[in-house]
């Protein structure tokens, strides 16, 4: 294994961490400008943020904690699940110019699933090709 691959898989748990803190303060920052994004396109960036965020959890459990397949994909997928409910609560809660909104939550949900989905599929091809 190579010293640079060492590193990205040691640095992982970080990304991670790093990520999820990016989408926190975004999912809790005040916009003031909020009528210029069309009211779908929150929906896909919700779906894309969870695809990210299981697949940077993914990766971090499986190769930095040495996780199962069926295991990381599952803890990832459990996270991104609590953290998109912990992060609507939160904007109810702590913010005035953010609003709770189960949509939201099902767009998280959705983007979560494709990454399980795409993970399934590359690591099966991977598996069926060697």
């Amino acid at each position: 294994m190579t010293t640079k691959l060492l590193l990205v898989r040691k640095l992982l748990p970080f990304i991670s961490l790093g990520y999820t803190v990016v989408i926190i303060v975004l999912s809790l920052a005040t916009i003031s400008d909020i009528s210029i994004i069309p009211d779908n396109n929150d929906k896909v960036n919700h779906a894309i943020a969870h695809f990210i965020f299981v697949g940077l959890w993914f990766l971090s459990f499986y190769f930095y904690l040495n996780k199962s397949k069926k295991q990381a994909l599952k803890m990832a997928f459990i996270s991104a699940f609590l953290f998109g409910i912990v992060i609507e609560i939160l904007q109810h809660t702590l913010t005035e110019s953010r609003q709770a909104d189960y949509k939201d939550v099902i767009a998280n949900v959705v983007g979560a699933l494709i990454a399980v989905l795409i993970i399934n599929l590359l690591t099966l091809s991977k598996v069926k090709n060697d």
